[in-house]
This record gives structure tokens, sequence and C-alpha cells, in this order.
């Protein structure tokens, strides 16, 4: 049997690494956290209420949305890319920037 704290203390050095993916996101895309108006959290990190406490700490209070699932996400990707490349819809078009070793396009 293993007490939250007593997980949360045995996992420091993973919890101290939460933020660094945000953080590298953000310069990629040359933005702050004071550019982003909402946050979704997707994946099982969610289920971590230290996670969720460091990412809300980190992007200044803001609220996290955990509204989507991954296959949702996945889906609604898969949808804007399908969109945007059909000659038959009429959409606004929805831009997808991503910093990929391989080739997005269709």
């Amino acid at each position: 049997m293993l007490s939250r704290e007593e997980l949360e203390a045995a996992s420091a050095g993973f919890f101290d690494r939460v933020s660094i993916p945000v953080e590298e996101a953000l310069k990629s895309a040359g933005l702050t956290k004071e550019d982003i108006d909402q946050v979704e959290l997707l994946g099982g990190g969610i289920r971590t209420p230290k996670v969720t406490d460091i990412l809300k700490s980190y992007m200044g209070g803001k609220e996290l949305s955990v509204h989507l699932n991954g296959d949702e996400a996945m889906c609604f990707g898969s949808a804007f890319i399908a969109a945007n490349s059909s000659s038959s819809m009429k959409v606004k078009q929805v831009f997808l920037t991503a910093n990929v070793p391989f080739d997005v396009t269709l």
C-alpha cells in the first residue's frame, strides 16, 4: 500500500519535468503562456492530480479542460485535414503546422 504523498515524493524527479514539453512547444511556436487562452489536456496524465496541479500553476492558474480523449482529438485533427484537402466541402480553412519528421499532407 502506498499513500499519494509517498507516491508523489518518490516521483518528484518525474514531476519536475512535467512542464518541459509545454515550455518547448511554446518556444517552438514563438508563443508565451500569456498568448494561450485555453488548455486542453489529453492522455493518462489527466488522471494524476499532481500533473494537473503543476500544469495549472505553470499556466498561471488558468483552468485546464479535459473534455477530449486521445481518440477524439485524433479524429478532430483528421477531420480538419480532410476538410482542408477537399474540393467539395466549403469550410473555413483550418491550418495545421507541425514540426514533425514526416509529411502530414494528403
